[in-house]
């Protein structure tokens, strides 16, 4: 899989806005065929449709060619219907009448076992040498809309024309995406299907989208990502256009091999990766169809907001109610409105509504309409409010004259020149055409419903927005790589402590011994009381065998407890001793475990969480994709379900979290230079009291 197109005069252009298109496998017998003629004429395709039949005569009601190289005019694009056995002809064909790119219908190949993998592959190699890209196989194909370019084998939905574009390996979930946003009066500018991806992925078409002035928000579907370089190529282009990417990931990337060794595996496993990606690049992850389509479709028609909370004005008190549990549930801030703003509500609702926010304007609207549009625009001028939802019933035949005239009084508060204002319905509706009409008639822009959908939604583009105003994306920077050729798999716990104190990982004095008698002199130099721990690659979970002695307090009692310690080496087969290590005794502070741990999508992660033996009890840990900055740390501490351990509790000391977060950088730097032949570090504990920092354990594992 490529995973990207060429650009300026590349492929990209053609592929996508082709001028003239060619059928191949043309076929009256073939619903596939009838299906992708009409909807060149049902969109207004204005450039020529050729169709390729092996036989030639009359297809559709027009003169078939036997070939490609017949038809003696250029043609941009090949929709090849033809089945997966014949694909490789087909290929030689086009590229013999200078065709470069192709949308490939059949299936069996990639996603029917190794038989079709290896099939497809010897399609792709073959495109390759003929200079052809394909989309597919096992696709749709795509629509562009506002090109009027119906590439597409299926059953093609009426969808309005707007500014959402939608990427989808699943061409039936493209299709139900596109549908779905049809209903809910959300524009579309493309729907891609990418199939199984053997050369052009979901990333590098949402790469050449993101580029057409006419998207404004992409929306995707994603089954995988093939290229996280590519991905954040993408992430980072439409972080630089303001554009948002809307994503609906499914499944897991799981590591590729679980680490046994490390705890930091666990914590950062399947899904935790890809959402920490995401968040780190922008990326909105939603979890629903219906997320999708709305995030994507309100983003496509607000763009970035400007900052503030939300205000919601309603008939309802219950409706009210509804938005306030909602928004707290999804993280919207519904902000306290400044004493002007009340002031203002309470000249009009103090007789029977409420002035905080969100403002009951109760039944009392529906005889005197301005109650309503006096309060979405008051809450619209509050300085605290980014956006407004209105919930109102919308327009249909149905609610007759009344409810049209209502609107028409309400409309003006609905084009606010800084703040988007939301006519919401509560519940998920279809808006029929005849609401779409009424609501163009009275002139108010911006109409959705599902009032759960909507918060949500702008919970997203809330958070998004700011995001952009923060520009967290870490700068670009030189990483020396380190010179370790030769490490063994495993690294005992010396030698690990050993690299991070020469790198800048604050470690706890310590000693590494190999005689009682070394132990004993030790532990007088470091001072009483001391901990004595075996040192054995082969040991990780080293208190699990009895290879840690704690609190010794004599001279004599640390050549007890180095004698024991040897001893646990006994317990695990085939482990061999390579001394002990001393160091003193730490009460109190807060024990942290941190690690890094490479995956083979998302190169190195960074995983925090509390440690010691909190590890095997609490499941509370976050993660980040490196590189990461000092705000991306101090944000993980802070998403730590028990951060406050940090700031002191009982009496307890508060961490100089700014201390904290250095020695925490410092390793994750440390991690990039090691190269691609580190698999995980890992410091557990990591002991945090005031300003002292200090790593008591660690680990090394490279790959082998």
């Amino acid at each position: 899989m490529d995973g990207t197109l060429s650009t300026a005069d590349g492929p990209e252009r053609s592929l996508l806005a082709p001028r003239n298109v060619v059928i191949v496998g043309a076929s009256e017998r073939s619903a596939w065929s009838a299906g992708s003629f009409a909807n060149f004429e049902r969109l207004g395709f204005e450039g020529k449709v050729h169709l390729v039949n092996r036989n030639g005569g009359v297809v559709h009601g027009q003169a078939a060619h036997q070939s490609c190289a017949d038809i003696g005019e250029p043609v941009d694009l090949a929709l090849l219907l033809v089945g997966a056995e014949a694909v490789p002809d087909a290929l030689r064909d086009i590229a013999a009448a200078g065709i470069r790119s192709a949308v490939v219908l059949a299936a069996g190949l990639g996603e029917s076992g190794e038989t079709g993998q290896a099939r497809q592959e010897e399609i792709v190699q073959l495109a390759r040498e003929l200079g052809v890209t394909c989309v597919g196989p096992n696709c749709l194909g795509f629509l562009n809309l506002v090109d009027k370019v119906p590439a597409w084998s299926g059953r093609m939905a009426e969808l309005t024309v707007g500014g959402m574009a939608v990427v989808s390996q699943s061409g039936a979930t493209a299709h139900t995406i596109a549908a779905f946003a049809s209903q809910q009066d959300i524009g579309v500018s493309h729907v891609v299907s990418t199939g199984n991806e053997s050369m052009v992925d979901t990333t590098a078409m949402a790469a050449i989208l993101v580029e057409d002035e006419r998207v404004r928000s992409i929306a995707m579907f994603m089954e995988s990502i093939r290229d996280a370089a590519a991905f954040r190529a993408l992430a980072h282009r439409a972080a630089e256009l303001e554009k948002p990417i809307v994503v609906l990931k499914i499944g897991s990337s799981a590591l590729a091999a679980e680490i046994a060794q490390s705890h930091t595996g666990a914590m950062v496993g399947d899904d935790n990766l890809a959402d920490a990606a995401f968040r780190q690049l922008g990326v909105i992850r939603v979890s629903s169809l219906e997320q999708l389509v709305i995030t994507a479709g309100l983003l496509s028609r607000t763009g970035r907001l400007n900052a503030g909370g939300l205000g919601v004005v309603s008939m309802s008190g219950g409706a009210c109610d509804l938005v306030a549990d909602r928004a707290e549930a999804c993280g919207v801030s519904l902000p306290v409105l400044a004493e002007a703003t009340t002031d203002r509500l309470a000249g009009f609702l103090a007789a029977f509504g409420t002035s905080r926010n969100p403002p009951d304007v109760t039944g009392a609207a529906s005889a005197r309409p301005e109650l309503f549009r006096d309060a979405v625009t008051a809450l619209a001028d509050d300085p605290a409010i980014g956006v407004v939802a209105a919930i109102h019933v919308h327009p249909t035949e149905e609610r007759g004259a009344v409810m049209k005239e209502r609107l028409r009084i309400h409309a003006p508060a609905f084009t606010h020149p800084d703040v988007p204002v939301i006519l919401l319905d509560q519940t998920i509706a279809t808006m029929d055409p005849a609401t779409v009409r009424h609501l163009d008639e009275l002139g108010i822009p911006l109409a959705m419903t599902g009032l759960d959908h909507v918060v949500d939604a702008v919970g997203h583009a809330m958070r998004w927005s700011a995001w952009l105003g923060e520009a967290r994306l870490p700068p670009d920077r030189v990483v020396t790589a380190l010179d370790l050729a030769g490490a063994d798999r495993i690294w005992n716990e010396a030698e690990s402590l050993a690299l991070l104190a020469e790198h800048g990982v604050p470690v706890v004095p310590h000693a590494h011994v190999s005689t009682a008698d070394e132990a004993a002199d030790a532990a007088s130099r470091l001072g009483f009381p001391v901990a004595v721990k075996v040192v054995s690659r082969d040991i990780v979970h080293k208190s699990d065998v009895g290879g840690v002695v704690l609190g010794r307090e004599s001279a004599a009692d640390v050549r007890r407890a180095f004698t024991d310690v040897q001893a646990a080496v006994d317990c695990v087969q085939g482990a061999t001793s390579e001394g002990a290590l001393i160091s003193p005794m730490r009460a109190g502070g807060v024990e942290l475990i941190v690690g890094v741990v490479r995956d083979d999508l998302w190169g190195l992660a960074l995983a925090v969480g509390f440690g010691g033996v909190l590890v095997h009890v609490i499941e509370d840990s976050v993660v980040r994709v490196l590189p990461v900055t000092q705000a991306d740390v101090h944000d993980m501490l802070a998403e730590l379900r028990g951060s406050v351990l940090l700031d002191g509790v009982r009496g307890s000391k508060p961490v100089d979290r700014d201390a904290l977060v250095e020695a925490i950088l410092q390793l994750a730097q440390l991690a990039e230079r090691l190269g691609d032949s580190l698999e995980s570090i890992e410091v557990n504990p990591l002991r945090a009291s005031g300003s002292t920092i200090e790593a008591l354990d660690a680990s090394i594992i490279w790959s082998s």
